[in-house]
């Protein structure tokens, strides 16, 4: 059965005997791994904006126009 989680595409197997997922369920694991995908995401921009080496102390000013 193919199970679809934003832009990536897995072929699940399901053994025999086994009980295969319904689509709720399937939704369920697609929205916990995106949700786990953005947390990893956010967490490695605020590692990065923590740790890289800015041209000055202040905060650049907002462009007007």
């Amino acid at each position: 059965m193919p199970l679809h989680i934003g832009s990536v595409t897995a072929d699940v197997t399901v053994v025999d005997g086994e009980v295969p997922l319904n689509d709720r369920q399937l939704a369920q694991v697609a929205n916990a791994v995106l949700r786990l995908l953005a947390a990893k995401e956010r967490d490695d921009r605020r590692q990065h904006e923590a740790t890289c080496i800015a041209r000055s102390a202040q905060p650049s000013s907002p462009v007007k126009g």
